[in-house]
């Protein structure tokens, strides 16, 4: 059983480009959950803070599960992820998943570092490394975007996502393609900002630009009808905002989406992410796992195990640089690729990493 579940209220600041992106207190925060058993090994969980970017009602819950967890069979992770869920399932989804995600997450870094293995290898690894792309922030004006882009791919990178606001994402769009090309993935994150009828005309105009995708273009996230008129217009994106397989399968049923982006941080962790591999396995679906690129790498390694046990095609979000000094990291990264390595996620906080209690929320639109 376990001997300890703690909450580690990170602060890891989320790095400068060139010029400096946005956001730069909203998305300086994370939150890790650290779990140790009777032997002393310790795994490492992430917990995507969505609900306004508090962090207090996660760990709120994690102190409520915390009983039960202290008197659990660590290594039954099935059994515990279903009794964690059964207890808070009147909470329906968000907070109660993604609590439950920093706890499988550790779980399972916890078990395969015991058995000497890293999470890909235990779970069928079919390749040696993901791709991954640059996920921005925002930036003040679309100027300002294509200079930073331009430095990204001056840089090597040949993938990247952009997070400007709706009214002025085409004229951003406009001006890196004419100043930078075609010869780079460009992705747009419209964060559910557009009712429909805006968000068909923002697709049609788009288009001329040769997006790789438009990321959750309209409100509310979850109209699956409208997805799947949009994505007939245009390749579009989603998942984060979806927490259970039975969504999942009626998107792929419907046709909803071109690329599936399901978030390890938020949807319950590894166990339910493994049935939905097989799922989107048996569809032939592309998997582009979300994560928020604020430095939480715990979550990103742990799509990245994911993604190296999945044979379909598959691409990792993670943020425009390497990884921070404050994590220990056995794997290899550059500018397009990340490779996990060693025991477990591969990965884990150090001794000197950043705390802080205070919070900004995040407001998209």
């Amino acid at each position: 059983m376990l001997k300890s579940v703690e909450a580690i209220k990170a602060s890891i600041p989320l790095n400068k480009t060139n010029p400096e992106q946005m956001w730069i207190q909203e998305w300086g925060n994370q939150l890790f959950v650290k779990i140790r058993n009777g032997n002393g090994t310790v795994g490492w969980g992430e917990i995507l803070t969505a609900a306004g970017n508090s962090r207090e009602p996660y760990i709120a819950l994690l102190n409520i599960l915390t009983d039960y967890l202290t008197s659990a069979d660590e290594n039954n992770i099935r059994e515990v992820w279903n009794n964690m869920r059964k207890m808070t399932f009147s909470g329906g989804y968000g907070i109660t998943t993604g609590s439950i995600s920093g706890v499988d997450i550790a779980l399972w870094d916890m078990l395969t570092k015991e058995s000497g293995s890293s999470l890909a290898r235990i779970l069928g690894k079919r390749r040696s490394s993901v791709e991954r792309y640059a996920s921005l922030s925002r930036y003040s004006e679309p100027s300002v975007a294509t200079k930073a882009v331009g430095n990204l791919i001056s840089d090597g990178y040949k993938s990247i996502k952009l997070h400007q606001t709706w009214f002025d994402t085409l004229e951003t769009v406009k001006s890196i393609r004419d100043e930078l090309g075609y010869d780079f993935d460009l992705m747009v994150d419209m964060n559910c900002s557009m009712d429909f009828e805006t968000a068909r005309e923002f697709m049609i105009k788009s288009a001329r630009y040769e997006l790789k995708w438009v990321e959750e273009p309209m409100w509310p996230p979850d109209d699956f009808d409208s997805l799947r008129k949009l994505n007939t217009i245009g390749p579009v994106a989603a998942g984060e905002n979806f927490f259970s397989i039975f969504d999942f399968k009626r998107l792929l049923e419907n046709d909803c989406l071109s690329y599936y982006q399901p978030d390890v941080t938020k949807i319950g962790g590894v166990t339910p992410f493994i049935e939905l591999m097989g799922l989107m396995r048996a569809n032939n679906a592309t998997l582009a796992f979300h994560n928020r690129p604020h430095n939480g790498w715990i979550g990103i390694l742990a799509s990245a195990n994911l993604g190296c046990s999945y044979d379909g095609k598959t691409l990792v979000e993670t943020p425009p640089n390497e990884i921070p000094k404050f994590f220990s990291f056995t794997g290899t990264i550059d500018k397009n690729t990340l490779s996990p390595g060693g025991k477990g996620l591969g990965i884990e906080p150090t001794e000197n990493i950043p705390i802080s209690d205070s919070t900004r929320m995040l407001r998209f639109h």
